[in-house]
């Protein structure tokens, strides 16, 4: 595994670890949610509330795509539709307290796992990693 991995380029490097990472905070959270539910979650803690339609954008998926991964998550009761104010045909998607916790717990284990890599590869190389990838070079 080791040579399959020193052999990739840039972008499949970056996948790789990225996969590896979001299966890791996922196993570590016992919550049964997966990437793109996950992925909702963490916009909407973001930026508090969203339509549908802004978040098929925001993690570019289909609108039709982004109704069913909403609709599991209000049946898990993480998140709630909101009434627009002055408009009863649009709504938008909010989190609950359960969905506010969720995104509470899979932080902690974020900066868990943060931790054990800088323990592994010292706290210097995860801050310039931090930076690399902050950086605006796409």
């Amino acid at each position: 595994m080791k040579e399959y991995i020193r052999g990739l380029n840039l972008i499949d490097l970056v996948s790789e670890k990225h996969k590896v990472l979001r299966e890791k905070v996922s196993s570590d959270s016992g919550d049964p949610l997966n990437h793109t539910e996950t992925h909702i979650l963490a916009k909407l803690e973001l930026h508090g509330r969203l339509s549908i339609s802004d978040i098929s954008r925001r993690i570019s998926i289909s609108r039709q795509g982004a109704q069913k991964v909403i609709n599991a998550l209000l049946e898990h009761g993480y998140v709630e539709t909101v009434q627009v104010e002055g408009n009863s045909r649009d709504k938008y998607i909010a989190l609950t307290a359960e969905g506010v916790d969720v995104c509470r717990r899979m932080t902690e284990i974020k900066q868990k796992i943060e931790q054990e890599i800088s323990a592994k590869i010292g706290e210097e190389q995860v801050k310039l990693l931090k930076q690399l990838l902050a950086d605006d070079w796409l």
